[in-house]
């Protein structure tokens, strides 16, 4: 009679699940040690301490989220209130209005300290998240190995994403308005000068695309994926789009968040996603300038504009469908889905996030429409 052999189940795979990237797991082994027991089978409902091992990651990305949308809030209401000080010399009322129309409307300093602001707030829980977690920054941005073409076309399906939302957006933000409703809009005027045009272009095309990838694809993304690709992918694109705090970028933040959270899956690393948020960034920052420089009188430019635009469109509609007849977003096994929504519903710092962006919002557009 042949000794039985044991079976031990892989701590990077305990799922099961052929549908991951196997490459962008982490060792299961942190959530529950006992996967090292030979024969050991992930019961359908997790124990209650693999349910706190759980909610220690996603507390983790609630948290960093949470402590860096704070610190932006808190510190600029803060700053604005010094520079008018500064500025005036006095608490009088009608010189700090007068200062703070010239920080909004007539200077580059709003724009200037909003990206100073978020720089720090999207690096700094980033870099001690992913220490506290175990996350090494080095391995988000592994080198690809992909041909150009490919990083090429994922930048097209941004642009195709971002024209598909934009036209969603005016149609529900036409129902709003019908009903007497309008969408918050944050009022920084980024072309009143050249140092304002030249510090938004940095902050929108380079700083942000970087800085908000290594935030939400990297460090929140890369916790929330511990149990479920397909729970992390979902979730920390709507954190994502919830992050914005308003209607119109949060129906461009959601699909493009997916989108962009599945290429880092897909490759295990954080390049393609930077890529892809630099081109949609790049295209809608030359839109708004160039329209917002040339006169009405040249109509047939802003035209041709437009033509050009949902020419690329189009083309990424074509890439797109190709795409998702390539690579499809991984699934969940049973035992996966127990291990996704139900506990992150009860994680605290997780929830604290989703509210907090929800109230911002909602916060936004009562005070739009107060006037």
């Amino acid at each position: 009679m042949a000794d039985y052999v044991y079976k031990r189940k892989n701590p990077y795979d305990p799922f099961d699940n052929p549908t991951e990237n196997c490459a962008y797991r982490t060792d299961y082994r942190d959530i529950d040690p006992e996967i090292d027991t030979p024969d050991y089978e992930p019961p359908l409902l997790p124990a209650r301490r693999e349910r706190k091992n759980i909610r220690r990651y996603f507390n983790a990305a609630g948290m960093g989220l949470l402590l860096g949308a704070v610190f932006v809030n808190i510190v600029f209401v803060l700053l604005v209130s010094l520079l008018e000080f500064c500025m005036t010399g006095s608490i009088d009322y009608s010189d700090m209005l007068d200062a703070e129309s010239y920080i909004y409307y007539d200077s580059s300093i709003l724009i200037a300290m909003n990206g100073l602001l978020f720089l720090v707030a999207n690096t700094v829980p980033s870099v001690i998240g992913c220490r506290a977690t175990g996350i090494r920054l080095r391995s988000l941005f592994r080198p690809l190995d992909t041909k150009k073409g490919e990083l090429v076309r994922y930048m097209f399906i941004g642009i195709f994403i971002q024209a598909i939302t934009g036209i969603l957006y005016a149609l529900v933000s036409t129902i709003m308005e019908a009903g007497g409703i309008q969408d918050y809009a944050p009022e920084i005027d980024s072309f009143v000068n050249v140092k304002a045009t030249v510090a938004t272009g940095l902050y929108t095309c380079l700083i942000a695309p970087v800085t908000e990838e290594l935030l939400y694809r990297g460090f929140v993304l890369k916790n929330l994926s511990r149990v479920s690709q397909h729970f992390g992918i979902i979730v920390s694109a709507v954190l994502f789009g919830l992050a914005h705090e308003n209607i119109a970028q949060f129906l461009l933040a959601l699909p493009t968040g997916i989108f962009m959270a599945r290429l880092v899956v897909k490759h295990n690393s954080l390049i393609p996603s930077i890529l892809v948020h630099m081109a949609v960034n790049t295209m809608a920052f030359f839109m708004e300038m160039i329209f917002y420089f040339t006169p009405e009188s040249m109509g047939v430019l802003l035209f041709l504009l437009d033509v050009v635009y949902y020419v690329v469109a189009a083309a990424g509609l074509v890439f797109w469908i190709l795409e998702v007849r390539k690579t499809r977003l991984p699934a969940n096994t049973i035992r996966q889905s127990y291990r996704g929504v139900r506990i992150a519903l009860t994680t605290p710092w997780l929830m604290a996030a989703v509210l907090f962006h929800l109230g911002m919002t909602i916060v936004g557009i009562v005070s739009q429409n107060s006037y």
